[in-house]
């Protein structure tokens, strides 16, 4: 029975396992599917951010610069070379351009002859260039080539990182050279970071800084250096950590690039992923649950299933017995028959021989007639208790006429004499007006053995049973009480399952009042069991009237 249960326990682990298994995973597969297009989809998004970031950045630098271009130009195109080289009117200039005394984009201005010589110099580092020879300086020779020249950023003779724009007549015979102010051309990039941990910052073809990094960055990585590359447009690459924006400005001399931690834009992603998570397992609960509840519901229903097979098992055994006790019986009262008739025939031809015969010359002879007698009396006996047996061995599952009460007092005979021996009286109040009934005698003595075996076993010595019978238009009814201690409540609802007994261990099967309950049920009547109000239990057994 142990070995049964954790058959059971496990069939209940495994059914429970496999409903949830089966209804969990499409849920995950889906969820995990939404998961990965909406961090695609926000992916994507950063990519469209980082995209317009640059783009937009890249126009306003290229704005920036064209801007500072076409001031010069304009200022070469106002005045002639007398005015400009003159100290007093560049410096007029300069002032002009500065806004409200305060420092502009434009640091200084100077004036250079085609041979590197200072002409002209406005700006706060009159000390530093002064006689300064830019003959053989890289920005200049470019600026005679090209006519206008934006450089990298450098130090120069100011110690000082920066950049300057240059200008040089059509006829080149000066150069008008600007410093920009680097702290505003960085400027422009501080709104170009994406997220706390994002970056921008703009390279030369070499890969050197042109603006310092947001992030104190001071060498660039192994992605940063296939950027350098040139490109058209704009171009999207990324790694594990960082995805970069970079796009190719001031005629694709500077690389402009944007660099932003992909979690810190998945902000949104990370609360979405965290709702379908917390649904997921919150739906794996509720699955558990449901499978565990359709699980015990199935291994419930097998076991009760089984336990009923196994009654039925039983009950089918109980009646071939009976079945073979009956036939066995049948056998026994045929065999008896023959010698109780000879018996029978050779007392009563010695009781004619006997009254033939002088009684004074027989001595006994009183005696040998109550001798006789007595043989008489016992062979009538012993043919009764023959009759009984060739009446409990009818036919089982035939219907015929059935008279109730003689059915209950041939029932009574088989236990009169343990009724008997334990000092129990049976009271029989029977109802003579009882109709004759059309069932199956033989299962209705078979419940009611079960029934006053019960009862017998229940009052114990010197107790006391009432049998009764009565009648209604449709039914009748015995009812057999008795004076023991009842029946608890807790045990009242469970006295009619298979196997169910609370007798001592060895002294029932639990199935007794199950076949009652069962054959009352095919007999189309019920039975019932209650406590009665003085004392002791009472079990009514109700059948049909069928003619």
């Amino acid at each position: 029975m142990r070995e049964k249960l954790k058959d059971y326990l496990r069939l209940k682990r495994l059914l429970s396992a496999g409903f949830f298994t089966s209804g969990i995973i499409p849920i995950i597969i889906i969820a995990s599917g939404s998961i990965y297009n909406f961090k695609q989809l926000s992916i994507n998004d950063i990519e469209v951010t980082a995209r317009q970031v640059a783009e937009h950045r890249t126009d306003v630098i290229n704005t920036f610069l064209n801007s500072q271009v076409n001031f010069l130009s304009t200022l070469m195109n106002l005045y002639p070379l007398d005015y400009l080289e003159n100290q007093e009117n560049l410096k007029n200039l300069f002032l002009a351009i500065s806004k409200e005394g305060q420092e502009g984009a434009i640091v200084d201005l100077q004036l250079i002859d085609t041979n590197g010589k200072q002409l002209a110099y406005v700006g706060p580092y009159q000390e530093k260039v002064q006689g300064k020879d830019y003959k053989d300086i890289p920005w200049f020779s470019e600026v005679l080539v090209r006519g206008t020249y934006v450089s990298d950023v450098f130090s120069g003779f100011r110690n000082y990182p920066h950049f300057v724009i240059a200008l040089t007549n059509p006829l080149k015979t000066y150069v008008l050279r600007a410093t920009i102010n680097s702290g505003i051309f960085n400027s422009l990039l501080y709104s170009a970071q994406i997220g706390p941990n994002g970056d921008a910052f703009i390279l030369n073809s070499n890969g050197e800084f042109q603006t310092p990094s947001l992030q104190k960055m001071d060498k660039l990585n192994a992605l940063e250096i296939k950027m350098l590359k040139h490109h058209p447009g704009t171009e999207i690459s990324s790694d594990d950590e960082y995805l970069y924006a970079s796009q190719w400005l001031n005629g694709n001399m500077w690389l402009l690039v944007i660099k932003t931690k992909i979690t810190d834009s998945l902000g949104v992603y990370y609360k979405y992923r965290n709702r379908i998570i917390f649904i997921v397992a919150a739906t794996a609960a509720l699955f558990l649950f449901i499978a565990s509840g359709i699980s015990r519901f199935i291994v419930e229903r097998m076991q009760r299933a089984d336990r009923e097979q196994t009654a039925l098992d039983q009950q089918m055994a109980h009646i071939e017995k009976m079945a073979n006790i009956g036939r066995l019986a049948a056998g026994i009262a045929h065999e008896i028959n023959n010698p109780l008739q000879l018996i029978q025939m050779q007392a009563g031809w010695i009781d004619e021989l006997l009254q033939e015969e002088n009684p004074e010359q027989i001595a006994n002879l009183d005696e040998y007639r109550q001798s006789v007698g007595k043989i008489k009396q016992h062979v009538n006996r012993a043919g009764t208790i023959t009759h009984r047996l060739l009446g409990f061995s009818r036919k089982i599952s035939a219907e015929y006429d059935v008279q109730i009460n003689e059915l209950i007092r041939e029932t009574i005979s088989f236990l009169e004499s343990e009724a008997n021996s334990n000092n129990i009286t049976l009271n029989l109040h029977f109802d003579d007006a009882l109709p004759v009934i059309r069932t199956d005698g033989s299962q209705v003595q078979q419940a009611l053995l079960n029934l006053i075996e019960n009862s017998l076993d229940a009052v114990g010595s010197g107790g006391q049973i009432d049998i009764t019978t009565s009648r209604s238009p449709k039914e009748v009814s015995i009812q057999i009480a008795d004076n023991g201690p009842g029946i608890k409540p807790e045990v009242l609802a469970k006295i009619w399952e298979p196997f169910f007994t609370t007798k001592e261990p060895g002294k029932g099967t639990g199935l007794g009042l199950s076949i009652c309950s069962d054959i009352a049920h095919k007999l189309g009547g019920e039975i019932i069991a209650e406590n009665r109000p003085q004392g002791g239990a009472q079990f009514t057994l109700k059948l049909p009237i069928r003619g």
